[in-house]
């Protein structure tokens, strides 16, 4: 009879930590994330380029938010630039239009905070902004 915790728990512990996923197997396996971070990932650049605030932005969103590992944002952006690069922001948008009201506005925020976390909103981040909210009839 093994004790509680003993060797059998740890075994059990180890095998929780190989089966689970990494962030990038959960943004795999999830579309409606995938296109989420594709339209976070275009609000960054909307401006030209990508600042560091931004990019912090990006990770905190990636972590608090949405529930991954944010010491893995340069693996999910790697993937995300593989296979995204074919998907408009249009298309991103259209993704989540089954999504429930409450995670549309929960998507529209965390591009809100993309927007401002450099300290000023561009003409092209509102842009992108309103079309992502009319695309998921919020606007």
């Amino acid at each position: 009879m093994s004790k509680p915790g003993g060797f059998g728990g740890m075994v059990s512990k180890l095998g929780a930590l190989i089966s689970e996923k990494s962030a990038v197997e959960k943004v795999a396996d999830n579309p409606e994330l995938m296109a989420e971070l594709l339209l976070l990932v275009r609000m960054s650049f909307a401006d030209g380029s990508v600042n560091p605030p931004e990019a912090v932005a990006f990770t905190s969103i990636l972590g608090r938010e949405l529930d991954l590992d944010a010491d893995e944002a340069g693996e999910v952006l790697r993937f995300i630039d593989d296979f995204g690069y074919e998907t408009s922001s249009a298309q991103a948008a259209e993704m989540l239009a089954d999504l429930s009201e409450d995670r549309k506005r929960e998507v529209m925020a965390h591009l809100a905070q993309m927007a401002r976390a450099d300290g000023s909103v561009t003409e092209a981040e509102r842009v992108l902004f309103h079309a992502t909210a009319r695309r998921l009839g919020l606007e």
